[in-house]
């Protein structure tokens, strides 16, 4: 028999030359604004209409269209971001290289263009404002369609910033800016990080080093103290909220009422065990009335904003893991809690969004398989319709008159999109993708639950392609393992990695787990972690391991490894100092190797401060483990890492040569947190080779 070809590492690994040729052919940047929906697909951006279920096509052009009309040297490409603007069909705006452009993409027809610095970023359009915000150095700025800038707010202070994200990007913080609904208010966080230690990244590109320092709050350190200012357009002048809470409490979840006259605000005490929805006066910044409260013994995350009711100006969805797994709660500004709309068993892991025409909110969930996403709908009284099937991966976006689009995937369908309606089981199919792996030899992939510790773990089993039975195969383990993380899921392929096909192609059995205190299985799974992150971690990655072992005969127990990155770096580091006498071979990127140089928002949350909870760092602090490594053991990182600092891996290197341990070590220059680009072909290459030397 003859045997198929392999995927080529350059179709594997995300930046490779031939990655795109690998992945199924889906819909990019699918929005839907009043009716219209946009997409682009084979190099077309389409523009489509639906009538009764019935999809009318507007229009589609050419990207090279596009790049004639912005201009030759633009900076325009199909992976450019598109930013819709409310009640303009067809209209968008979009950063280039060197400009920003506002343009009816139907058209198409250049609207406004305005000539920027490319050294300003975050960008925040306003229509009924006719004026974006955007940020230089430390300072909040105005842009008219003009081009001229109006100074919003700038301390001399270097280390005090206005509009930018605030505490790291934690608690679903995307932005630093929010416009009011009629465009005469900015609302914009103001944060001082003069208490944050400065930490020096060093730059090596240059013949002469340069330094850059940054801001890094390590936990039970001092943290940056934030606050809310709204500017008003029509006066120029800058107000402050009245802040409840201490200085070094957190500010999230940021909107203004529908009437623009109000703003809501989420306090989260620095130990987030505390958060109060405040309500401010947007004229004074007065403190008006607490909303609601949510209070946990362990910790409290608040991620989503108030979402309004359209029409109905007083309701408010908010989202709440109070019963146990994230759910949408109605609010009433007037009278508090109104109902609960959805009482399942599991997350609702993203609200699409609430159609006025039939008075529902539309949502994603796992509440019948943890590995899956299904669409569902709930009335203001709490009243559910699932829409669709339960075993498989559905992104939806909802369009008018009870019409949605529905995006799915499974293990075994790479990508198809159904436009349907509430109440509909019959859907009109816009496009199937086809199976961009066929033809080649694909490894075999088993995903299922393991019944261990009181939960049912999911995993994921890749055999080697064009196995033998009668063959001993090494593991491979690939792991991550932290909260906001989920790796199985019933999506194509089962949601594999490069690197699990690359291994299962080197002759390898692959296998992962999502444990306790990974994602979307609920607060009492996650919070297993809490003051113990790692331990519960490591105790189902051994128990998970021994059973695969068990399970499958042809795996080769005395030759197993472990590969994760991030937090999955931190998990395998911990495995190979820890558990030697069953992993032989690990790799390791950008791994925290001591919960004490990791950033206050995410490290308290699960830790507690080091002086709250001085056993469990100690616990975790893998430095201390150094001297039992048994195995081999390479560690990598970035050396401008403004996540997880260099320091965490240098660390280990120097315990290593007072410990008399070789450890292996590799430096990717000039990259942050992971490496990106083509450059990560190489990295890949380099885990392999090590796996294949040692394993």
């Amino acid at each position: 028999m003859e045997l198929l070809q392999n995927i080529p590492l350059e179709g594997l690994i995300p930046g490779g030359k031939d990655y795109n040729n690998f992945q199924p052919d889906r819909f990019k940047q699918l929005q839907a604004v009043d009716g219209l929906v946009t997409y682009y697909h084979n190099h077309f951006l389409h523009f489509y209409r639906y009538t009764d279920g019935t999809p009318n096509l507007l229009a589609k052009h050419d990207v090279g269209t596009y790049m004639a009309l912005f201009g030759e040297g633009s900076g325009y490409k199909e992976d450019t971001p598109l930013h819709t603007i409310m009640g303009q069909p067809g209209c968008f705006w979009l950063k280039l290289k060197d400009q920003i452009v506002v343009a009816d993409l139907l058209t198409p027809h250049i609207n406004v263009q305005i000539a920027i610095n490319p050294d300003w970023e975050g960008f925040d359009y306003s229509p009924a404002a006719n004026r974006f915000a955007y940020l230089h150095e430390n300072g909040l700025f105005l842009l008219d369609s003009a081009g001229k800038s109006t100074l919003v707010y700038q301390s001399e202070e270097k280390a005090v910033t206005a509009g930018q994200t605030a505490a790291r990007d934690e608690f679903g913080i995307e932005k630093g800016t929010y416009w009011s609904n009629d465009g005469e208010k900015l609302a914009f966080f103001i944060t001082d990080q003069r208490p944050v230690t400065e930490y020096p990244l060093v730059d090596i590109e240059k013949p002469i080093a340069t330094l850059r320092n940054i801001r890094y709050p390590m936990a039970g350190a001092a943290s940056e103290q934030t606050t809310i200012g709204i500017y008003h357009l029509n006066t120029g002048k800058t107000i402050v909220i009245d802040k409840q809470g201490a200085p070094e409490d957190y500010l999230c979840c940021v909107t203004f009422t529908p009437d623009n006259q109000q703003l809501l605000a989420a306090e989260l005490t620095r130990n987030q065990q505390h958060c109060r929805v405040n309500l401010f006066d947007a004229g004074t910044g007065r403190f008006q009335k607490t909303v609601l409260q949510e209070d946990d013994q362990k910790y409290s995350e608040p991620e989503h904003t108030p979402l309004f009711i359209p029409g109905k100006d007083d309701l408010f969805i908010w989202q709440s893991r109070r019963n146990g797994y994230n759910t949408p709660y109605l609010y009433s500004m007037c009278n508090g809690l109104v109902c609960q709309l959805a009482n399942l068993d599991g997350e609702v892991t993203r609200i699409v969004g609430y159609s006025q025409q039939t008075e529902q909110l539309f949502f994603e969930c796992n509440a019948f398989d943890c590995t899956a996403r299904s669409l569902m709908a709930a009335d203001l009284e709490g009243h559910l319709t699932l829409l669709g099937d339960t075993h498989s991966t559905h992104k939806g976006t909802l369009l008018q008159d009870g019409y949605y689009i529905d995006e799915m995937e499974s293990p075994t369908t790479p990508y198809r999109v159904t436009l349907r309606q509430l109440g509909n089981k019959e859907g009109y199919d816009l496009y199937s993708s086809k199976n961009p792996l066929e033809g080649y030899a694909v490894p075999e992939v088993e995903i299922g639950s393991i019944r261990q510790n009181g939960y049912d773990i999911s995993y994921r089993l890749v055999r080697p392609t064009n196995y033998q039975a009668d063959q001993k195969y090494p593991l491979v383990c690939y792991f991550y393992g932290g909260p906001h993380v989920q790796l199985i899921r019933k999506d194509w392929n089962c949601g594999t990695a490069g690197f699990e096909y690359m291994m299962a192609q080197a002759g390898y059995m692959v296998f992962t787990i999502d444990p306790r205190g990974s994602a979307n299985r609920g607060k009492v799974f996650e919070q297993e972690i809490w003051r113990n992150i790692g331990g519960p971690q490591i105790e189902d990655y051994v128990t998970a391991v021994e059973w695969i072992c068990q399970q499958e005969k042809i795996i080769d127990s005395n030759r197993i490894g472990v590969y994760g990155w991030s937090f999955g770096g931190f998990i395998s580091t911990s495995l190979m100092l820890k558990v030697g006498h069953l992993f032989k071979v690990g790799v390791a990127g950008g791994p925290v190797t001591n919960w004490r140089l990791y950033e206050v928002m995410y490290t308290e949350r699960y830790m507690q401060t080091p002086q709250e909870n001085p056993e469990g760092y100690n616990q975790h602090d893998l430095t201390r483990y150094v001297g039992q490594l048994e195995g081999k053991l390479l560690l990598i990182h970035c050396n401008t890492d403004p996540v997880v600092l260099w320091q965490n891996s240098l660390d280990i290197l120097q315990q290593a040569v007072k410990n008399d341990k070789q450890i292996d070590y590799a430096v990717y220059v000039g990259h942050p947190h992971n490496v990106r680009g083509p450059e990560r072909v190489h990295l890949m290459k380099k885990v392999r080779q090590y796996f294949l030397e040692w394993l």
